[in-house]
């Protein structure tokens, strides 16, 4: 049979010595020089983040909203011969009705003292629907 090679225990025991010694100068150095390992974490930490940053796509720049445009009327059409002739008399008929209905409320009010100003805006209304004027026509909405 073939003998067994036997491990000298002299040879694996001297490993284990120096490595206490090599852990103390570590924790000591540690112990010894905190605030540099605290200033190069932070760098690393800060590299990190620069390097995450540039590496984003960057971000749509903002657009502020537009300033509102003042509103502005579109241009007046410019009316000439029947149509100007026209225009002048609609405007002037219009203008007769409204002074019409003016005096009609003014003798409204004065027909009925006693009502509220509401109460005598609804009597106005209805008698303006009607096509009614006292001014107008006698009140007859049927004639021209």
């Amino acid at each position: 049979m073939a003998a067994k090679r036997r491990r000298s225990r002299s040879k694996g025991g001297g490993t284990l010595g120096c490595a206490p010694f090599f852990a103390l100068i570590v924790i000591a150095l540690i112990i010894q020089y905190w605030w540099v390992l605290l200033i190069a974490a932070g760098v690393v930490a800060l590299t990190v983040a620069l390097v995450h940053t540039a590496k984003a796509p960057p971000r749509p720049a903002r657009v502020p909203p537009p300033k509102p445009q003042p509103v502005m009327a579109p241009p007046r059409q410019v009316l000439g011969g029947d149509d100007l002739a026209a225009h002048m008399r609609a405007v002037k008929r219009a203008g007769r009705v409204r002074d019409m209905q003016e005096w009609d409320y003014e003798w409204i009010r004065l027909a009925y003292p006693r009502k509220s100003l509401r109460e005598v805006n609804d009597i106005a209304n209805a008698h303006f629907a009607r096509g009614r004027s006292i001014g107008i026509n006698d009140g007859d909405p049927s004639a021209p």
